[in-house]
């Protein structure tokens, strides 16, 4: 007997399920506005929760590859900072920093070498050869309270003289463009 009635349910529910899976075709022309309209705002409904659930996975997809990346550069970070703190980790860092712009800060150096030296020398050069300059002749050694004799000396002037004053300061300022060029060039 339980055997029939288990059966009877089964040809039941093939019934219900073939019932409800059944579709009509209806022309256009012969159903209401309010049904055409239903039909019409229920294929809207199922396009948009069709949408919706593609929307929701993609989400789903990019949250999960957002957190997937999280994880993976928290874990990148963390073991950079445990190498860097290492004597390996910070010669590794040198070199890396001379590689990105080793050259660069080497040509600076230069420059600006380049720049005291040949500015030293065209300002001694012009102190000593176009400035009135005073020379102690009388050192009193540890009585520095009594006045010393200084001798004034003035600068030899010669044919060609203002020349070579205005090359002297034309060679400084031609020496800002060598460094400038040295150093970004």
């Amino acid at each position: 007997m339980k055997k029939v009635i288990v059966f009877f349910m089964f040809v039941m529910l093939a019934v219900v399920s073939n019932a409800q899976s059944q579709t009509v075709n209806v022309p256009v022309d012969q159903l209401t506005p309010t049904q055409l309209l239903k039909i019409q705002s229920d294929a809207k409904i199922a396009e948009l929760e069709k949408k919706l659930q593609t929307y929701g996975n993609w989400v789903g997809v990019g949250g999960e590859i957002g957190t997937a990346v999280k994880e993976g550069l928290s874990a990148v970070v963390d073991v950079a900072d445990k190498f860097g703190k290492t004597d390996v980790g910070k010669f590794t860092m040198i070199m890396i920093a001379y590689k990105v712009m080793g050259k660069d800060f080497i040509r600076i150096i230069i420059g600006l070498l380049f720049f005291l030296v040949f500015s030293t020398f065209l300002f001694i050069y012009h102190k000593r050869h176009f400035t009135v300059r005073r020379i102690a002749i009388e050192d009193n050694g540890w009585k520095f309270w009594l006045p010393k004799k200084y001798q004034i000396i003035e600068p030899k002037r010669y044919e060609g003289y203002e020349f070579v004053k205005w090359a002297n300061i034309a060679m400084l300022l031609g020496s800002f463009g060598i460094t400038y060029a040295i150093m970004f060039g």
